[in-house]
């Protein structure tokens, strides 16, 4: 009997070493992961949302959220040129005027101009745009959707910019990645 639990202790032992190495493992997997944040923005040529002409585009990935009236909606920012677009499905509600964009604690861009109104246009100093974009961590969309009535409230829509600067030096060649870039390293 002392024989059997023996063999039942270092079998025990066995397990709880591989379930120990295991976990050490996928911890140390799950540090890699979150310590190489995926690339979130692509630079390809596609239709402009709001030209519809094909060219080339700098897109965030799509984020679905509330509209308020028990529907919701894609959101996505796209960069065509000119101006950065969030690209929505439901009409948004400038009424409020208080539409606006923030990169990590910059202050707050607004903007009242839209198209085809599920589009809100910011183009106003694009330098600077182009540069909390590239130097941030976090754009925050602060939208109201319509109808007004009930009125809603601002609906606060987050995007990474992981891989931003990369995607914009592609855009920047024309949807080509820059001399000597590494497209596996994307």
């Amino acid at each position: 009997m002392l024989a059997h639990e023996t063999r039942n202790l270092t079998r025990d032992s066995a397990d709880d070493r591989w379930w120990r190495r295991l976990a050490v493992l996928g911890v140390s997997v799950g540090l890699a992961l979150t310590a190489v944040p995926a690339a979130s923005w692509t630079a390809a040529v596609q239709p402009d949302p709001v030209t519809r002409q094909s060219r080339c585009l700098l897109s965030g990935e799509s984020v679905v959220i509330s509209a308020g009236h028990d529907d919701t909606t894609p959101v996505t920012l796209v960069f065509n040129g000119s101006s950065l677009l969030v690209v929505t499905q439901s009409d948004l509600d400038a009424s409020f005027a208080d539409l606006q964009l923030v990169i990590d604690k910059n202050p707050p861009i607004r903007s009242e101009k839209t198209a085809r109104k599920t589009i809100l246009i910011f183009d106003q100093n694009l330098p600077d745009l182009i540069r909390q974009l590239r130097e941030g961590r976090q754009a925050t969309v602060y939208l109201r959707f319509w109808p007004t009535w009930p009125v809603t409230q601002l609906f606060p829509v987050n995007f990474g910019l992981a891989g931003f600067s990369k995607s914009h030096d592609a855009f920047g060649q024309n949807c080509r990645p820059p001399a000597g870039a590494n497209p596996a390293s994307r």
